[in-house]
């Protein structure tokens, strides 16, 4: 008799140890927010340098979370311009992790070797690509820095 309840109580102790671990383990972690749905690309559109100077901004591409446009001099494309929202995709923000440089007082870093992005309110990353090699890094800095970047924060 004692060797049947022995074997009982090891079979149910057995059983409950492996139920539990599939149970869900309570946790101290604060629950993560549902993230909020990216800004409307139309929106971005007024953020972005006014045509002066012989420069041509002209708008190219809207939707959700992102807008660009092509930076135009004697209509010649000489880089790209865009506002992305990285709400929807996070790890966008990585690069700017460990980043040192700063351009308009925003972390900024280098996309590949002709692009200048920076990141604004930890969220909006404002971008210059060149597309032609005359216009260089300075350059792309120069007009991240024309951006209204203060109706991002």
């Amino acid at each position: 008799m004692k060797k049947i309840l022995l074997v009982l109580i090891l079979v149910a102790g057995l059983y409950w140890a492996f139920k539990s671990k599939d149970a869900p383990v309570p946790s101290s972690a604060p629950a993560v927010a549902t993230p909020a749905k990216p800004v409307a690309g139309k929106t971005f559109n007024k953020l972005f340098p006014s045509s002066a100077e012989g420069f041509e901004v002209q708008f190219t591409q809207e939707k959700e979370g992102y807008a660009q446009a092509d930076l135009l001099k004697n209509g010649k494309k000489l880089a790209q311009l865009s506002v992305s929202d990285t709400q929807a995709n996070p790890s966008a923000r990585d690069k700017f992790n460990n980043t040192t440089q700063k351009i308009a007082g925003q972390p900024a870093a280098a996309v590949g070797s002709m692009g200048t992005a920076i990141l604004v309110a930890g969220r909006y990353q404002v971008q210059v690509r060149s597309l032609d090699p005359s216009f260089r890094a300075n350059d792309r800095e120069a007009w991240i820095a024309k951006f209204k970047l203060g109706d991002l924060q």
